[in-house]
Formats: structure tokens, C-alpha cells, sequence
């Protein structure tokens, strides 16, 4: 599979991601100063997180209001999607609606981000596969059962999928990554396999692609 130029899989380069998600703050130029160090550790490609507060939670939810704080506009994203190809770093990002599925078509993005809490979404998915772009899916919280259920559902429609395991822990304890899971997904599914990395040891990301990561 390849992402770009870039080849997914064994026995190629690990491909890099940066996560930049909502570690902007609402801020385009912080946005914009992601990007720039990303490409300057050596990342292959850097992520966001596509929304509008509306999305994750209702207007009397506690979170709406950071939510809102976090939103960056459809106009936001064309202009740092502009940015990473002036930095030649790849960037798409994770949508969580099928609004931003549409406006991160409009980039032109080349692959695209499911997130843990969306891997049972099986409708976001599904529009999502009909791109007929590949896909990495976040596995943090499933277990096998709803992960094969998935896989079913959008295999037909698109098999041009990544998988990550996760641990939906922020940071994740060194003691809870459990980097066997990569071994085991491996072993289950056809599909390449990395790792997304929620901890602050430099350590765990290297020994998971000595375990098989391939991003």
C-alpha cells in the first residue's frame, strides 16, 4: 500500500506520523508552527482532528465550550494543508463527521484517520471507505470482536486499511501499552500494523517497531 510516495508495510521504512490533533489551541499559526517542527524531526506526515463542537457534544455539555475553543474553520484547514505541501510533509486529518469527510476530500488529503472512539461508527466509516483512500483505524478501547465486525462491514467497499493499536490513555502508563497487541493483530488480520503512541517514553515507540509497527 502506499500512501503518496510513501510504501506501507513489511520490510519498508516505518512511516512517521506527527500528532498534532488539537494541540493548536483554535490557533493558526500555532497550527502552522506544528507543521513546521514536525517536518523538522524528520516526520513522514502530521495529523489533525477535523470537527466542529457540534459533533462531539450537545450545547449544554460542560466540554462544548472547549470544543468551540478547539474548532479550527473548513478555510483553516485549506490554508494549513497549503502550508504542509510548501513544507513537503503530508497532511490529512481524523474527521468526525461527514462534513469534514467532504472538506478533507476537497484537500485532496491521501489517506485518511479513524479514531479509537469511532471504531464502532460504522456509518462515519463507511463513507469514509467510498473515498477509496486508505485508512488507518485506531483500536484503543475494542476489543477483537467489534474489530472484526468492522473490518466485515467495510472490507468490500474499501481494503486499504492500517490498523493501529492504542491505548486510549493520556499520557498511557508505561505499564499499560501492552505492545503485544501489535503481534497479536498481526497474526489476525491481513492488514499492516503500527502503533499510536500516547506516552512520554521515547522508549515504547522504538521497541514497538522492533515488534512489527510499520507506523
Amino acid at each position: 500500500m502506499k500512501i503518496l510516495e510513501k510504501e506501507i508495510g513489511e520490510n519498508k521504512p516505518v512511516f512517521r506520523v506527527a500528532e498534532a490533533g488539537i494541540n493548536h489551541n483554535g490557533s493558526l499559526n500555532i497550527a502552522k508552527k506544528l507543521i513546521s517542527e514536525a517536518k523538522k524531526s524528520g516526520a513522514d506526515a502530521i495529523k489533525f482532528q477535523m470537527f466542529s463542537a457540534d459533533d462531539l457534544a450537545t450545547k449544554n455539555s460542560k466540554y462544548y465550550q472547549l470544543f468551540k475553543k478547539l474548532e479550527l474553520s473548513d478555510l483553516d484547514f485549506e490554508e494549513l494543508n497549503n502550508f504542509a505541501r510548501l513544507k513537503k510533509i503530508i497532511f490529512f486529518a481524523s474527521p468526525f463527521s461527514n462534513h469534514a469527510v467532504d472538506q478533507l476530500e476537497k484537500l485532496q488529503v491521501p489517506v485518511y484517520k479513524i479514531a479509537s472512539g469511532d471504531l464502532t461508527n460504522l456509518p462515519l466509516i463507511e463513507y469514509v471507505a467510498k473515498k477509496r483512500k486508505p485508512i488507518i483505524i485506531s483500536t484503543g478501547m475494542s476489543n477483537i470482536k467489534e474489530i472484526k465486525e468492522t473490518l466485515l462491514k467495510i472490507k468490500k467497499i474499501n481494503n486499504r486499511i492500517i490498523l493501529l493499536h492504542s491505548v486510549s490513555g493520556y499520557p498511557t502508563p508505561i505499564q499499560e501499552v501492552n505492545l503485544k497487541v501489535i503481534q497479536s493483530l498481526k497474526s489476525k488480520f491481513p492488514y499492516a500494523v503500527g502503533f499510536s503512541d500516547n506516552g512520554i517514553d521515547q522508549l515504547v515507540p522504538l521497541v514497538a517497531v522492533s515488534m512489527g509497527a510499520k507506523i
